[in-house]
């Protein structure tokens, strides 16, 4: 095992643009001695590095690495991108950064191509992206696509001779990361590991066995942080109803008591349903809020000087907040811990709502110290203020346990919560055959804490395994092939085959593909409450596992109960874009039937994908081809064609009828947007009009997405099919025929 030199980068250190110039002092284990680097001029290392010097971090790495693995431990917002840079410069061949989310993908892509030019993607953003020939040394992957990539030997994932894990924190939340990093080890891929915070800092040391290990206690804006009694330090301003609006409204005085006006500020709380709250009451106090689609009906509208940024939030609306607070038009943005490692917003100042809880006998902070750690990397924006403000609001918190968590954050456990999972079991142990076959615990052994998972817990998901035909003794079997290709757990597959067996509805039994998905962001936005009662009764058959898994809001989306509310612009949260989801699940339903495992038939897949993509029933599947009609669209001519009796096309039909057909029932599309969507008679008037243009524009063309019908072509023809767009609808409906007699 080779000795691992471990550096210690200084907060004395000091980086300066204006005027150039600055020092990396830091200490090693080998000498304790106060070491001072001067900063390296960058033109020295490559001319496309777009600032004049390496910071205190950059030149400390760039001085002491000399290939190997590593790993660097510095605050957010430190410069760890360009290490990757650094990095490659030790090494030949293609390299992989793998990131959390997508969000940080394109952001790490635009930096990581001025510096090394071509650079290609891998998010699962576009189920394309595996088609295209790879000629590229830099590719940006999130997590899952990597891992996707790595277990199915696709070839953008060959030839991989170094890796950048970003936020390998996460390694406490996803086991995925796990996953990937052993993957490395075991094929002596090189790694280099950033975070902010890790727990248990030696143990994976000696897991990673690198030749560098940095810790950085540098920043280049110094951080002021404080610590505030939320409940004895801010008084609700107003009348309220009930103590959770009067803890809101104490939220909501904290932020503005604390905040300078033009400052941006970040406010961090624990969950969604405080951050809908303290928004709905800044809108009853007529302040302006730039979000669109609500859990309430707006009471002002005024220039927006607050939003909130959540799962929950669309994803038009959530890029639109983005870009609005990037560019300074607003000034305070709510924030889920999430966005702590999503996109890059940069703040002067963070605000954490941090309560206490019990757990097994036990006080906890939530969240916890490395997530508050993570949250104060957004404060401070360098080369426009030399100091960034972290106020910390504690509730429920008893004396000095905040400064305890902060202490003792290093010390937890690096085990992943979600290995205790049967779903998660039953996939790693698919894991371990896939990757050690007959030594399938070899996997484990060489894990950090898959390792610890329970003997009996493997034992029984192997047995539940073998038992339905994932694997045989030492090897993968079709059924299990189909779900490591598929990413679906087998005890998913095992739930929808369940579901196949008592007839339900198909959105109800493809709903366990959509496993990434928790779909549990609508309930709180219809405002009525019945609807949503009647779907859970009508699942009694299905039992809890249909509640568990909230199939019964996914039921709401697919029967267009969102299109019905006036308060949603768009669907929200996850059901704003399923998309990729929508063709991904084609993908799936195809492979299976070739399987033998779920067959619903290509014109009823078809019809499934449009249904999650559009969130319409299956059987009007047809209208989500009317290119560029959207959720709620789609759903008032349904509920016009239904109100008059009439059935829609058939997919991939001609649209000219429906077009002729629908322009006849104006008035009672007109009044379905009167009575369902609530629009004045006016406004009613110019989308009934809106809509039968829209119809206008697709005379003469196939109702089908375009994209749906490219991924049946993918699916079925391979790569040749991207050549064939003009050939593939002929195709589809020469395919279709037989059904249709």
């Amino acid at each position: 095992m080779a000795k691992t030199l471990i550096a210690n980068l200084l907060s004395s250190s000091t980086y300066s643009l204006n005027p150039l110039g600055g020092e990396a002092h830091y200490t090693t284990t080998q000498n304790q001695k106060l070491e001072i680097l001067k900063l390296v001029p960058s033109g020295r290392i490559d001319k496309n590095i777009p600032y004049p010097l390496l910071n205190p971090l950059q030149t400390l790495f760039f001085t002491l690495y000399d290939g190997g693995n590593s790993i660097v431990f510095s605050p957010t917002s430190s410069g760890k991108s360009l290490l990757s840079f650094l990095f490659s410069l030790k090494h030949d061949g293609k390299m992989v950064y793998a990131t959390p989310t997508r969000s940080l993908a394109s952001e790490k892509r635009r930096e990581l191509s001025s510096l090394f030019g071509k650079c290609e993607i891998r998010t699962g953003e576009s189920l394309f992206e595996n088609f295209k020939n790879s000629d590229a040394n830099v590719i940006v992957a999130t997590f899952e696509s990597f891992a996707s990539g790595l277990r199915n030997n696709q070839s953008w994932a060959e030839g991989i001779t170094h890796v950048v894990i970003d936020e390998v924190h996460q390694i406490t939340k996803r086991w995925v990361v796990e996953e990937l990093i052993s993957v490395c080890l075991s094929r002596e891929i090189k790694l280099l590991c950033l975070s902010a915070t890790l727990p248990k800092i030696d143990d994976f040391i000696s897991w990673i066995n690198p030749s560098l290990v940095i810790k950085s206690d540098w920043r280049p804006t110094i951080l002021e942080r404080s610590t505030h009694r939320l409940v004895e330090e801010f008084k609700p301003f107003c009348k309220a109803s009930g103590s959770y609006e009067v803890f809101a409204l104490r939220l909501l005085n904290a932020i503005y008591s604390l905040s300078e006006k033009e400052e941006q500020v970040l406010i961090f709380v624990p969950s969604k349903k405080l951050g809908w709250k303290v928004l709905e009451l800044a809108s009853r106090e007529k302040i302006g809020i730039l979000n669109q689609t609500l859990p309430f009906e707006i009471e002002h509208e005024g220039e927006p000087e607050l939003a909130f940024h959540s799962a929950d939030v669309p994803k038009e609306e959530r890029e639109d907040i983005e870009k609005a607070f990037r560019e300074g038009r607003l000034r305070k943005l709510i924030a889920t811990q999430t966005l702590a490692y999503g996109v890059n917003l940069p703040a002067d100042r963070v605000i954490i709502s941090v309560r206490g809880i019990k757990e097994k006998n036990a006080q906890k902070v939530v969240p916890d110290a490395l997530d508050i750690m993570q949250m104060e990397g957004r404060a401070g924006r360098f080369g426009i203020k030399d100091r960034g403000y972290s106020n910390i609001l504690i509730y429920s918190v008893p004396e000095n346990l905040l400064e305890k968590e902060f202490k003792n954050s290093f010390e937890t456990s690096i085990k992943n919560e979600s290995t205790s999972d049967i779903d998660t079991i039953s996939f790693i142990v698919l894991l371990m055959h896939l990757y050690g076959g007959k030594d399938f615990r070899r996997f484990l052994r060489s894990s950090i804490s898959f390792k610890e998972i329970d003997e009996r817990s493997v034992n029984y998901a192997r047995e539940f395994l073998q038992r339905h035909g994932y694997i045989d003794e030492f090897k993968l079997m079709p059924k299990g092939k189909f779900c490591v290709r598929s990413n679906v757990p087998p005890t998913r597959l095992e739930e929808a085959l369940r579901r196949k067996s008592l007839n339900l509805e198909d959105s109800v039994v493809i709903r366990p593909l959509l496993h990434t998905k928790r779909f549990d962001s609508l309930e709180q936005f219809l405002l009525d409450g019945f609807l949503l009662q009647k779907l859970k009764d009508n699942l009694l058959l299905c039992g809890l596992k249909c509640l568990k898994d909230n199939t019964y809001q996914f039921l709401a989306y697919i029967k267009g109960i969102t299109a019905r509310v006036k308060n949603l612009k768009n669907p929200p949260g996850e059901f704003s874009y399923l998309y990729n989801d929508a063709l991904f699940l084609l993908r799936n339903l195809i492979d299976s039937r070739k399987q033998g495992l779920l067959n619903f038939g290509l014109e009823r897949e078809l019809m499934i994908a449009h249904s999650v993509k559009y969130g319409i029933e299956p059987e009007f599947a047809s209208i989500g081809g009317i290119r560029g009609i959207g959720h709620i669209r789609a759903n008032m001519i349904k509920l016009t064609l239904e109100e008059a009796g009439i059935n829609p096309p058939s997919i991939a039909s001609q649209s000219d009828v429906f077009y002729e057909t629908l322009s006849s029932l104006e008035e009672v599309l007109l009044e379905k947007l009167v009575q369902l969507r609530k629009l004045p008679s006016k406004k009613a008037k110019e989308e009934t009009k809106a809509i039968l243009k829209l119809l206008q524009r697709n005379l003469n063309k196939a109702l089908i997405d375009e994209k749906i019908l490219l991924a049946w072509g993918i699916f079925t023809m391979g790569e040749r099919a991207l050549s064939m767009k003009k050939q593939l609808l002929e195709l589809l409906r020469e395919e279709l025929r037989p059904a249709v007699a």
